[in-house]
């Protein structure tokens, strides 16, 4: 039986000096998992989960250089690695391991869908519990199609505003392409590669969805530089 009142001081100790990019969200089906397993994979950085039974991050090991909490090794990769990629599902007032997580990262990527009510209230609920503990916060809007990206980035903000504290923290947006993510899972490599793996019609297509995952990594990037 798992303690989660206990924290994982093997997993924290690893992560010493390392930059810590956290992604949360209590909600599922936002895109969580694929946008840090994307990230971890984009970047060639080591990826840390709880949930080995994911069809994602768990059973078709779509990314090699994972590592899992319930049964939490250090090798070669993970002690030479300056950057991780940390995806821990679960409740961090409960988890003493995932609060920790928290605390310590250098950047938490939070994930919303397109829902108003479920999605950007619960992302930002989410937020502000976050935020007292640390205020490095980066919401990226996921999984809706271009002709709608723009309208819910400005909902997402309109109800961001009524939170002091966010009015500096920055939204991205990442447009729908299933067919990217599936083949990347499928062949084991990044979505950029996938995307320049496209037929000429295929690339126009799918444009956008390129330009908004090269932007994602390139912000995140820039926070790396900056640490």
């Amino acid at each position: 039986m798992i303690d989660f009142f206990r924290t994982n001081t093997k997993l924290i100790n690893s992560l010493k000096n390392k930059y810590v990019i956290f992604s949360a969200g209590y909600k599922g089906g936002i895109g969580k998992t694929i946008i840090s397993l994307g990230i971890a994979k984009e970047l060639d950085i080591p990826y840390i989960t709880n949930d080995e039974g994911s069809a994602l991050s768990g059973g078709i090991q779509f990314y090699k250089n994972t590592y899992y909490t319930y049964d939490f090794k250090v090798d070669e990769k993970l002690e030479k690695s300056n950057i991780v990629m940390v995806d821990l599902a679960g409740c961090f007032v409960l988890d003493r391991t995932i609060l920790r997580l928290i605390e310590k990262s250098n950047l938490i990527i939070l994930p919303t869908g397109e829902n108003p009510y479920l999605d950007h209230t619960g992302c930002l609920i989410t937020a502000n519990n976050l935020f007292d503990l640390n205020p490095n916060l980066l919401f990226i809007t996921t999984g809706i199609e271009n002709d709608k990206l723009k309208d819910t980035m400005f909902e997402f903000n309109k109800i961001k505003s009524k939170y002091p504290n966010f009015e500096k923290l920055k939204v991205m947006g990442l447009s729908k392409c299933n067919q990217i993510i599936t083949e990347s899972f499928a062949k084991k490599r990044t979505y950029l590669r996938t995307y320049l793996s496209l037929s000429d019609d295929l690339k126009i297509e799918y444009k956008r969805f390129a330009k908004d995952w090269t932007n994602i990594i390139k912000e995140i990037n820039l926070r790396i530089g900056e640490n």
